[in-house]
This record gives C-alpha cells, sequence and structure tokens, in this order.
C-alpha cells in the first residue's frame, strides 16, 4: 500500500502565506521566523482541510521537526487530530503513515536501510535491568525517535532485547 508523500511547498515568514501552497493532501509549508513556528498541512486523509502543527515550545505543548538532507523531514510525536476528521498519523522521512489505514504496512515498509554500527549503539543504550523508552535513546543519540523505534524492534525480533507490555510498550531492555 502506498503511503501519502509529504510534499514541502515553501517556508514562510506568516501563517497567511501559507495557504496558496496547500493544494492537495500532504502538502506542507513551514512559517519561519526566526526559527520553525509551524508546520501548515492539507491533511493527509483528503479532508481538504489545513492543519497548523505547532513547533514552537515557547508557544505551548509542541512538535519536533527534524530537517536532514539525506532523509528529509520527520516530525515527532505522531499527530492525532481531536476534532474534524480525527486522523492519526506520522510523518517520518518525507513519507506519511496514516494509522487505521496503512497501519498495517508501517513495520513492513519503514526499514531504516540501518547500519550495524547504528543498530549496536541502540543496543548500548539498552539496560540490563528495567526499561529504557526508545525516545530516551533518540534523544542521547541525536537521532529520529521512529528510526530507534524500528532498531529497537528488529533487536526484539533478532532475540537482543525485549520490549515492555501494556503500559510499557515502547520501552526496551537488553536480554
Amino acid at each position: 500500500m502506498i503511503q501519502p508523500k509529504l510534499n514541502l511547498k515553501a517556508t514562510v515568514l506568516s501563517r497567511g502565506a501559507a495557504s496558496s501552497y496547500l493544494k492537495k493532501p500532504g502538502d506542507a509549508v513551514i512559517v519561519d521566523r526566526q526559527g520553525p513556528r509551524w508546520l501548515i498541512l492539507m491533511c493527509p486523509c483528503g479532508c481538504g482541510e489545513e492543519f497548523p502543527i505547532n513547533l514552537d515550545s515557547r508557544a505551548g505543548p509542541a512538535w519536533r521537526l527534524y530537517k536532514n538532507q539525506r532523509t528529509g523531514l520527520s516530525l515527532y510525536p505522531s499527530v492525532w487530530r481531536e476534532s474534524e476528521c480525527k486522523s492519526h498519523y506520522i510523518i517520518w522521512r518525507n513519507k506519511i503513515f496514516l494509522f487505521n489505514r496503512y497501519e498495517e504496512d508501517f513495520y513492513d515498509t519503514t526499514q531504516k536501510e540501518e547500519s550495524l554500527q547504528f543498530i549496536n549503539d541502540v543496543r548500548e543504550q539498552l539496560p540490563i535491568k528495567g526499561f529504557v523508552s526508545y525516545y530516551d535513546i533518540a534523544q542521547v543519540l541525536d537521532e529520529i525517535p521512529w528510526d530507534v523505534l524500528m532498531a529497537c524492534r528488529r533487536l526484539v525480533r533478532e532475540g537482543f532485547a525485549n520490549e515492555g507490555s501494556e503500559k510499557q510498550r515502547g520501552t526496551f531492555r537488553r536480554r
């Protein structure tokens, strides 16, 4: 199944300048005034709504934008619209993964071309006792949290780690 692609159309100075760039699902504009303030996204579900995503922690709860020429844009955490279409999605490496629509393909199609060094770096962060969140590992390694989550899940599949269950899902320890 094909995921919608994030199409960064422009970087603008004001929210008002963003709308003219947003035509189809996945189109995006960054509002940047002395640093990224907003990611304005034409909702990827196709409802036709523009959705502003706060990137400025000074203005309240904010998402973190990861921008890399090689891998593209990633956003953390996931976006869950509480009104309108109620879509839930992840933006990772210029792809948009819509949950409840493409979730079953998420783990199959998102495998980073992980180097052995990256996997080892992640494994070294796993404690032998207790569990640690993939997000905390990503912060230590200065990596995209979604990449670290996939590496942790790979370590579990290969028998080198365990994942917590229920409320501890998304936390890992070394085997």
